[in-house]
């Protein structure tokens, strides 16, 4: 891997964490896991991680394959791919989680089943639509073999963090603050958006090309 292929997939590293942004899920998890046993808090972070990469590694194999049954073309996914995240930026630049992360109803409803290591936390808290349209976009990219098993391994180091920072969700809370934790989510949302506008470009791009 020469030095411009290393970068680019540093890049996409950093995009996978900022898009999923797994320091969204640390209120969620705290919140909806409060009154839960020790022993099933302490499962819960494997599981929505091994959730989180199952879906997002479904997303980028049969992602393609869905668009055209539903006749979607590549370009207009990534102009509407880009407007979800920049959406969702948009929030986070606020310090807000945005609605197509998760609701207040889906909370409810999560903590009544009692399941939410898949759902919210996995999807759509992690896996939401931004994430999953980033791995369908980074599926249509021309990726040899190698490629793909370094995004597979991007979003794999991803999730190990996410199991990471759910396992150490109360100590992160008390060492960041309220604060700290709403200038990292800022950030997250300031690096979102600039791959928001990257995918928007490029659709259009290859939309209008006598228009770009």
């Amino acid at each position: 891997m020469n030095q411009a292929e290393l970068a680019s997939y540093l890049a996409f590293v950093v995009s996978v964490f900022a898009v999923t942004n797994p320091l969204v899920a640390i209120p969620v998890y705290a919140s909806l896991a409060a009154d839960l046993p020790a022993e099933t808090r302490r499962r819960i972070p494997r599981r929505t991680a091994t959730a989180a990469f199952v879906i997002l590694a479904t997303a980028f194999f049969l992602g393609e394959t869905i668009l055209s049954l539903f006749s979607v073309s590549i370009p207009a996914l990534r102009i509407a791919g880009g407007l979800v995240l920049a959406s969702m930026a948009w929030s986070m630049l606020q310090a807000q989680t945005s609605r197509t992360r998760h609701t207040r109803e889906e909370a409810e409803d999560s903590a009544n089943r009692g399941s939410i290591a898949i759902v919210p936390l996995a999807i759509p808290v992690i896996a939401g639509p931004g994430s999953i349209s980033l791995m369908i976009i980074a599926a249509t990219y021309p990726n040899p073999i190698e490629g793909k098993i370094a995004i597979l391994l991007a979003v794999f180091l991803v999730c190990i963090s996410i199991w990471f920072i759910l396992t150490t969700a109360e100590r992160i809370q008390r060492l960041l603050g309220t604060t700290g934790m709403n200038v990292v989510t800022r950030i997250m949302g300031l690096i979102m958006l600039a791959v928001a506008v990257e995918f928007m470009t490029g659709g259009l791009a290859e939309k209008f090309p006598s228009l770009m």
